[in-house]
């Protein structure tokens, strides 16, 4: 009988014990029994894995520190978790949730569209945490100069950054975003330039044209336009570098020009002052440096955009020009 009774005790325990697992399995691996909600989670640089563990605990990703910690000793991921930001749910189970910590953030897609500016792509970049504000507009590029000396006498990275879909980490270093952008622009924009003297001076014809014309036809014409006006020193007037100064850099949200905008006195105004402005009003595409470097020679002298089919009107004389104006504007 006392044998008997001794069984039945340990198998009373083992019984206990059978279900206190399968209940820590259920809650602690599988984490029935709570809404799924997105949130972020971050692994700084440097971060140990009991502090890790202990943010996980504290944010509601995980129920148990202690199974969490032992799990991942168990596994050998102890000290493989990847440092960055992740999307979590917080109902993730204990193996998953080791698992993607050990492979590492997902890297995030940003399409960098034809035109975007400078400040335009920072605002894109730290809106998706990739970097901060004003980290590429505040950089100072001198020191990129010497690994890319086509960059030439640029003081800002305007009309270098080229449009493209590229991949991210969130929290990334600055200096590998930079560097992401201009092994691009080596790879696939400066071949195009090659015999050209000065690159700086093609962007910034680019960008006008990027940010005036669609069509690639259309963009040679007004390519050739833009060159006899700069030799004749006749001010290229074109309304997309109003708009630049105007509102300091950005096109999104920026509101119609007014009789006044004409009369705005900076660089940018090429109304007022003949030649090229100081910089890019834009990051152009393909289409558009490769229209720059390939110029059509017409007897047009003038163009302007038809805001209904976003067509170009040439115009051959100053009188034929404000005919269109008036015929297509007003």
């Amino acid at each position: 009988m006392g044998i008997k009774k001794g069984l039945l005790i340990v198998g009373c325990w083992l019984g206990v014990l059978g279900l206190s697992l399968l209940f820590l399995y259920l809650f602690q691996f599988l984490n029935f029994g709570s809404l799924a909600q997105n949130q972020d989670f971050w692994i700084k640089t440097g971060m140990s894995f009991n502090e890790i563990a202990d943010q996980l605990k504290a944010e509601n990703f995980i129920r148990s520190k202690i199974i969490f910690e032992i799990y991942s000793l168990l596994t050998g991921k102890a000290n493989q978790f990847k440092p960055g930001r992740y999307i979590l749910t917080t109902n993730i189970s204990i193996p998953k949730l080791v698992k993607v910590l050990t492979k590492g953030p997902e890297e995030i897609s940003v399409m960098i569209a034809p035109g975007m500016t400078l400040k335009e792509i920072d605002d894109k970049l730290s809106l998706l945490n990739i970097i901060k504000p004003n980290d590429l507009v505040n950089l100072d590029i001198h020191f990129l100069k010497n690994e890319y000396p086509w960059l030439g006498e640029t003081k800002i990275l305007e009309g270098f950054l080229l449009p493209d879909t590229y991949r991210f980490f969130s929290d990334s270093d600055t200096n590998l975003v930079i560097h992401k952008f201009l092994d691009n622009f080596e790879i696939k924009a400066l071949p195009f330039f090659k015999g050209s003297d000065n690159i700086l001076d093609k962007l910034i014809l680019a960008s006008l044209l990027e940010k005036e014309i669609p069509d690639y036809e259309e963009k040679k014409i007004a390519a050739g336009i833009l060159f006899k006006r700069l030799k004749t020193g006749i001010p290229l007037q074109v309304d997309a570098s109003l708009v630049y100064a105007k509102c300091s850099g950005r096109f999104f949200g920026c509101p119609p020009l007014t009789e006044a905008d004409y009369k705005i006195d900076s660089s940018y105004n090429t109304y007022l002052y003949p030649g090229l402005t100081e910089t890019p009003i834009a990051n152009p595409g393909l289409e558009s440096i490769k229209s720059v470097l390939n110029p059509e020679k017409t007897d047009y002298w003038y163009y302007l955009s038809d805001p209904k089919t976003k067509k170009t009107v040439f115009s051959k004389t100053l009188d034929e020009h404000n005919k269109n104006r008036a015929k297509y504007l007003y």
